[in-house]
């Protein structure tokens, strides 16, 4: 998988699953919540708030590959290691090179349209 392919699945799954969480009937509305009533967040967490917008930074560390091979054929590019290439049962010789690069993307946070403290009282009552 190429390194932009994965960091853009990654985010992509991130996001969803925080969309989904908010769904959730028992606790979605405690879910990156829009109406926290000015909530102070601790200062040293990846968190940020303001008004209604809520930040944090997704951090990567991932191993890449580059890989240059002897093949006429031979391609090469950042591929995330671990996650699997195929063989086509040519005989070849590769040299592989393997790093690590780390890196923060800020997103902002979906807002939940819930109000989480209303959800709360009415599973209370």
């Amino acid at each position: 998988m190429e390194l932009d392919e994965f960091v853009k699945s990654v985010l992509i799954q991130i996001l969803s699953g925080v969309r989904e969480a908010q769904k959730d009937e028992a606790l979605g509305g405690l879910v990156v919540a829009g109406k926290d009533g000015g909530h102070d967040y601790p200062k040293n967490s990846r968190v940020s708030s303001s008004a209604q917008l809520k930040s944090t930074i997704i951090d990567f560390d991932v191993a890449i590959s580059v890989e240059t091979t002897d093949k006429a054929s031979g391609s090469g590019g950042l591929k995330v290691a671990g996650i699997g290439a195929g063989i086509e049962g040519e005989i070849s010789s590769k040299d592989t090179r393997v790093s690590r690069i780390q890196f923060g993307v800020p997103i902002l946070l979906p807002k939940n349209e819930r109000n989480w403290y209303e959800d709360l009282q009415k599973s209370n009552s």
